[in-house]
């Protein structure tokens, strides 16, 4: 199951949702402070909602 959390620099409930196995990304315009840049994407979540699932993570991952 893939997951993004909007509006979550902290990124607590997406490394508590990888946790369980999700394939989770947080998302938010100000830089990760939880310490996994790989698992966030730096970017107005909108476009994503909106269905551009294409993104390039803070770490440099992309899908």
């Amino acid at each position: 199951m893939n997951a993004l959390v909007a509006c979550e620099e902290s990124q607590r409930v997406t490394m508590a949702l990888r946790a369980l196995g999700v394939n989770a990304f947080s998302c938010d315009i100000d830089v990760p402070s939880g310490g996994h840049p790989e698992c966030h994407i730096q970017q107005d979540v909108i476009p994503l909602i909106n269905g551009d699932c294409s993104f390039t993570t803070n770490g440099g991952g992309t899908s």
